[in-house]
């Protein structure tokens, strides 16, 4: 009997020690939000994403470089390698009435009204650029889009202007990996975080990466900025202006080692 007390004893102390594993492994998840350095950030869903039968389709833009825009998101390859796609079955964007106010950490946005209802009616083509056009809606209020896709030199530039926004925010399909890159952010994997771009970083500075291979940067500069990963299966790029951007220049991915030859 006393040995058989022993083996409960000890099977009760392996229980605990497992909860409390489990508890902790959960408070370090949660504690960052909980003692505040994610906040500033609005959480801002994607909505409905609507795309024209003129619009759809791939363009290219050259040098292995090519979008494609269907109703399940837009995405950006260089020969097979995506580069980065937005959130699948949603809109790509959401325009924001509001203000961001503070400066760096210490920013802090008010959102009153959220457009997520993205609908593109055209595409206009020509060398090195795709350029569509379309609105942003919630139901009651309704904003003309134009939304480019362009080669800028070494980078490919995704950018929107929303006439009447305050802020954009994108909504990038979620990427393990993904890794702030500084000065812009801390270089830490941003995994279920939210920070605020350095001000001092400049508009277009590759700000994070992703496991495609991918740095992303954004713009314009002098606006609050800003990388929200705390939901899952989306990036949201928040950016306070009105006209918005992303860069996307891709490094050299792993290769696997090649088989010992036999």
């Amino acid at each position: 009997m006393p040995g058989r007390q022993i083996d409960i004893s000890r099977s009760m102390v392996a229980l605990v020690a497992s909860l409390t594993a489990l508890a902790l492994l959960g408070l370090s998840t949660h504690l960052p939000g909980w003692l505040g350095r994610d906040e500033g950030f609005d959480d801002i869903s994607p909505g409905l994403l609507t795309v024209a039968a003129d619009a759809k389709g791939v363009a290219t833009l050259g040098g292995g470089v090519s979008v494609s825009l269907y109703p399940d998101g837009l995405r950006i390859l260089r020969g097979e390698d995506l580069l980065t796609q937005t959130v699948i079955g949603g809109s790509m964007l959401s325009a924001l009435e509001g203000r961001a106010t503070g400066r760096g950490v210490d920013t802090e946005e008010k959102v009153t009204r959220v457009l997520s209802n993205v609908t593109i009616d055209e595409l206009t083509f020509l060398p090195g650029r795709a350029t569509y056009f379309g609105h942003v809606s919630d139901g009651e209020v309704t904003m003309p889009l134009v939304m480019r896709v362009e080669l800028a030199g070494s980078v490919i530039r995704l950018g929107v202007d929303v006439n009447g926004a305050d802020g954009v925010v994108w909504h990038l399909d979620h990427r393990p990996l993904t890794t702030g890159i500084r000065p812009a952010l801390p270089s830490v994997n941003l995994r279920r975080k939210a920070a605020w771009l350095a001000p001092s970083s400049a508009e277009g500075q590759a700000a994070f990466s992703t496991n495609l291979g991918t740095n992303v940067g954004v713009g314009p500069g002098r606006v609050a900025r800003g990388v929200d990963v705390r939901e899952e299966g989306r990036i949201d790029v928040h950016v306070w202006s009105n006209a918005a951007f992303l860069t996307i220049s891709s490094f050299a991915r792993p290769q696997p080692a090649p088989s010992p030859s036999t």
